[in-house]
C-alpha cells in the first residue's frame, strides 16, 4: 500500500464545545451502533470558530496525484497474481475497510488546508429542533409549478453534482446549493467512517467536508433534532471512481452542497402485514413497524426534513431511503411515509424545483425489485408535489 504523504496542513484549534449529558432521552433511537463503531476515539471533530494554520509557511497548494485512494482501492493485479490471491468475503471486507480508514485519516489531514482556500465553504453546522422550526407558512411559498419526484439508483453526492450541474443548460430559480439529507448516525458525528465503515453517512463523509460541520455538542441527537451545514466541500470523487481527490489545486471549482443530517430509528420493531394481489389469490407480505407510534415518529422526522430545507431556502433536494440501511426500518413502510407526507397540505403548493431519491439498487434488481430501489421507484417516482 502507497504510504500516506507527510501533509504541509496541521490543525491547531480544536473546540470541541460544551458537553451534553448523555442521560438524555432518547428511548425513541436504540443504542447498538448499526455501523459497530464510533468515530469519537480516533480524530475528534473540529468545532466552529476552528483555526488553521500553514506549517513552516507551507505551500496550500495540493497535488491530487498525491492522494492514496485511487492507487490503493480497487488493488491493481496482474492475472497471475489473481488467481494465487483470491480473498474470502471477509478477506475484501477487510481490506476495505483498510483503505477507507487511510482515506478518513487522509481527508481529515487535507480538509483544514483546503478550507483555508474556500472561505465561501465555512464548515459550519447548525442544529435544528421542532421548537425552532413551525409548519411552513404558505405566504412564503415561492410557488413554483409541481414536479415531479424522480428516483436514481445512484449516490447521493454524484445526483447532487449532476442536478447541480443542470443549472449551466437549464433556468433555474433555486439558486442555494443542492441540498442533500445525510441519514445519521445519533450517537457519533460522521458514524463509523474514521474505522472504514461504509454506509450513506460515511460515504458523504469520505468525501466532503461534512465531518467538520457536525459538532460534537450536538450529541446524541435527540429524535426530532437535525443539524444544518449550509456549505460542504465536496473534494474527492465516488468510491466507483476510486474516491480520488478533485482538482484541489483550483478550490473555486469544487462543488459545494448543503445538508441535512436526521437519524432515523434504529432497528425499529417490525410486523408483517398480509395484502391481497388484485386480481389475483396470492397474498403480499409487507413488512410494516409494528407500533404505530414509530411510524407516527418516522414521518415527523420527513417533516422535520422538508420544514429544514424549507425554511433555509432550498427548493432542490437529494433525499434517500431514511433509515432503510444498516437501521433496519421496513423499505415499503418508509417509502408510504414519503409519499404520505409529500401528501400533505403542508408540503404541496410549489415550495420544490426538484425532488430526487438516491437511493442504491441493495439487491441488483432494478426497478422492478423488492430492493430499496425497487420499492422507493414504484411508489414515488413520477409523483407530482
Amino acid at each position: 500500500m502507497t504510504t500516506l504523504p507527510k501533509p504541509k496542513m496541521i490543525q491547531t484549534v480544536l473546540n470541541f464545545g460544551s458537553s451534553r449529558s448523555p442521560n438524555k432521552d432518547t428511548s425513541q433511537i436504540g443504542r447498538r451502533d448499526p455501523d459497530e463503531t464510533s468515530s469519537l476515539g480516533d480524530t475528534l471533530l473540529p468545532d466552529s470558530g476552528m483555526d488553521y494554520e500553514m506549517e513552516n509557511g507551507g505551500s496550500s497548494k495540493l497535488d491530487s496525484q498525491t492522494s492514496i485512494a485511487s492507487a490503493d482501492w480497487p488493488p491493481s493485479q496482474t492475472a497471475s497474481e489473481a488467481t494465487q490471491a483470491v480473498l474470502s468475503p471477509a478477506q475484501e471486507a477487510m481490506k476495505r475497510r483498510k483503505v477507507l480508514r487511510c482515506i478518513a485519516g487522509e481527508t481529515s489531514t487535507f480538509l483544514p488546508g483546503i478550507l483555508e482556500m474556500a472561505p465561501w465553504a465555512p464548515p459550519n453546522g447548525y442544529l435544528y429542533s421542532p421548537s425552532k422550526i413551525s409548519q411552513l407558512n404558505p405566504k412564503y411559498c415561492p410557488c413554483f409549478h409541481k414536479t415531479s419526484i424522480r428516483v436514481h439508483n445512484a449516490d447521493s453526492l454524484d445526483t447532487a453534482i449532476a442536478l447541480a450541474n443542470c443549472s449551466k443548460y437549464v433556468t433555474v430559480r433555486d439558486k442555494k446549493p443542492v441540498c442533500v439529507l445525510n441519514m445519521a448516525n445519533a450517537f457519533h458525528a460522521g458514524g463509523g467512517w474514521k474505522n472504514g465503515a461504509l454506509a450513506q453517512e460515511e460515504t458523504l463523509c469520505y468525501r466532503s467536508s461534512l465531518s467538520f460541520t457536525l459538532k460534537l455538542r450536538y450529541y446524541p441527537l435527540d429524535d426530532l433534532q437535525a443539524i444544518y451545514s449550509p456549505t460542504v466541500l465536496v473534494i474527492r470523487k465516488s468510491i466507483d471512481d476510486g474516491h480520488g481527490l478533485l482538482s484541489l489545486n483550483k478550490p473555486e471549482e469544487l462543488p459545494v452542497v448543503s445538508v441535512i443530517s436526521i437519524a432515523a430509528l434504529c432497528e425499529p420493531k417490525l410486523a408483517a402485514k398480509k395484502i391481497p394481489v388484485p386480481n389475483s389469490a396470492d397474498v403480499h407480505v409487507k413488512e410494516v413497524f409494528r407500533n404505530g407510534a414509530d411510524r407516527d415518529l418516522t414521518k415527523d422526522k420527513i417533516r422535520m426534513i422538508l420544514r429544514t430545507a424549507a425554511y433555509n431556502g432550498h427548493r432542490r433536494l437529494v433525499l434517500g431511503a431514511l433509515g432503510c440501511g444498516a437501521f433496519l426500518n421496513p423499505r415499503e413502510d418508509v417509502a408510504d411515509c414519503f409519499a404520505e407526507v409529500f401528501s400533505e397540505s403542508e408540503f404541496g403548493g410549489g415550495w420544490w424545483e426538484s425532488i430526487i431519491f438516491a437511493v442504491m439498487d441493495d439487491l441488483e434488481e432494478g426497478k422492478d425489485g423488492d430492493g430499496n430501489y425497487g420499492v422507493f421507484y414504484r411508489k414515488l417516482h413520477g409523483m407530482m408535489v
